[in-house]
């Protein structure tokens, strides 16, 4: 089975309102279009392309998908997060449903009991924060921090973070984390440090955020995080544990199927800063992007350590087509250039053009991509 499908963009308000009808092609909505789901997660299901009424859980019988594959937009930064592992999903699932915590609640940590491992695959420019930097630079950070000249409020409360620094760098994150209400002007100064040194180029994007959400600690914990360009077709990994931020840029975002989300800043959503503390990796250093690997003339592989998910790149051309590729499971197909048909062994065929997306079942041994064009291709665990 070969089908094409179709989904609604969620208007999230760090949504940007024209990358995603620039680059693919969509009618803009008028309003943010931060992602665009393909998948059988009930958070925003997806839809037979012909029969909107049928989505991809009832082609698949019922069966979810392990995976979900998306369409993500930034305009502004997302929420400072971080994802649990499998094993504290399925405890804090668990522990919420006992202590009789609605699915729906504000409050509540654990929507699922199953982990998000996610990639994202930059389209464009693309901007993000993952991970602490190292001791010794977010040391030299506070230190720059207590000599910013314009900024005498903020001497003080250097002094004190780089005390906090000296015990760990959790014992930092905590006392900001749960002393919200004494940032204060400490995030006026902190958005203004761009005018200071180079180094604080970061503090320029998140100067409205301070606006948006005066006092957030989050303004401190983006500074002490690893900020990451990526350029078209490079790719970043955030396994359980790695707190992260994605402040600009288009992509195709692959994840294990959960709303597990817990956050800590740049955010009106609940904040939950013990169950923050127990899940998030303090081990600093750089972040290594994704290593591809050829498998094929046009077709390359996105090398995750997870076996919820596989992401390939395919890019058949005039000259050569991707015939018999044995993609396993089921899978989802998102065209991001040209045009490309996908067929299998059963003789089903469909053509996929900038923008449109396509759910491929397991009955068919082989599937053939030709034409010229893009498609990522999202394959699951069945």
């Amino acid at each position: 089975m070969i089908r094409k499908i179709t989904n609604q963009a969620l208007p999230y308000g760090w949504g940007s309102r024209t990358l995603i009808p620039d680059y693919f092609g969509i009618s803009a909505t008028g309003s943010p279009m931060a992602e665009i789901w393909f998948g059988t997660h009930p958070g925003s299901m997806t839809s037979d392309l012909e029969q909107a009424e049928r989505s991809v859980l009832d082609l698949r019988d019922g069966k979810p998908l392990s995976f979900l594959l998306k369409i993500l937009a930034a305009d502004s930064a997302l929420s400072i997060q971080v994802h649990p592992s499998k094993a504290r999903a399925e405890a804090g699932f668990a522990r919420e449903n006992a202590a009789g915590i609605s699915l729906g609640a504000a409050h509540r940590n654990y929507k699922d009991d199953n982990h998000k491992p996610e990639m994202i695959v930059a389209l464009t420019d693309f901007q993000a924060l993952a991970g602490f930097k190292t001791e010794q630079q977010i040391r030299e950070l506070l230190e720059d921090i207590r000599s910013y000249p314009a900024a005498p409020e903020l001497h003080e409360a250097a002094a004190l973070w780089s005390k906090l620094l000296d015990e760990s760098l959790e014992s930092l994150i905590a006392h900001l984390l749960t002393n919200r209400g004494e940032f204060g002007r400490s995030g006026v100064a902190l958005a203004a440090l761009a005018e200071f040194d180079g180094r604080f180029e970061l503090a320029a994007k998140l100067e409205k955020l301070e606006k948006i959400y005066p006092g957030d600690p989050g303004i401190l914990v983006a500074l002490l995080m690893n900020q990451l360009s990526l350029s078209a077709g490079e790719a970043l990994f955030l396994p359980a544990g790695i707190v992260h931020a994605y402040l600009s840029g288009l992509g195709i975002e692959i994840m294990a199927s959960s709303d597990n989300v817990l956050r800590g800043g740049l955010t009106p959503k609940h904040i939950d800063v013990a169950e923050l503390l127990d899940v998030v990796s303090f081990e600093g250093g750089p972040i290594d992007l994704v290593r591809q690997q050829k498998v094929a003339e046009g077709l390359i592989e996105f090398k995750t350590p997870v076996d919820d998910f596989v992401l390939y790149r395919v890019e058949p051309s005039a000259t050569h087509l991707l015939a018999d590729v044995s993609l396993g499971n089921a899978a989802i197909a998102i065209c991001t250039a040209g045009e490309v048909a996908i067929s299998n062994s059963l003789g089903e065929r469909q053509v996929l053009a900038r923008g449109e997306a396509a759910y491929i079942s397991a009955d068919a041994r082989l599937t053939t991509f030709a034409g010229a064009g893009t498609l990522f291709v999202g394959v699951g665990r069945d």
